[in-house]
């Protein structure tokens, strides 16, 4: 993914996107990982989260992770003020 993505951002949006998802959890799996884990190793990537944070249930962790990649994409898309 990309090496300039904000986890202060990230958390932002995710919470935004997400409102009722704990403030804590966001960012106990932004934290583990530092950067989303491509969809292809979700399975993996909550198997290690499990085994890391057991507090966080595998649904709200599949959430977070989800709207993380939404951020990413989103994140690396041009901005509309730099076109034209």
């Amino acid at each position: 993914m990309d090496d300039d993505l904000d986890l202060g951002e990230a958390a932002a949006y995710i919470l935004g996107e997400r409102p009722e998802l704990d403030e804590d959890e966001v960012w106990a799996v932004l934290n583990e990982f530092g950067d989303p884990p491509p969809a292809s190793s979700d399975a993996l990537a909550l198997q290690l989260l499990r085994s890391a944070r057991p507090e966080i249930p595998p649904r709200t962790a599949q959430r977070i992770l989800g709207e993380w990649r939404a951020y990413a994409s989103l994140a690396s898309e041009p901005d509309w003020d730099d076109e034209g």
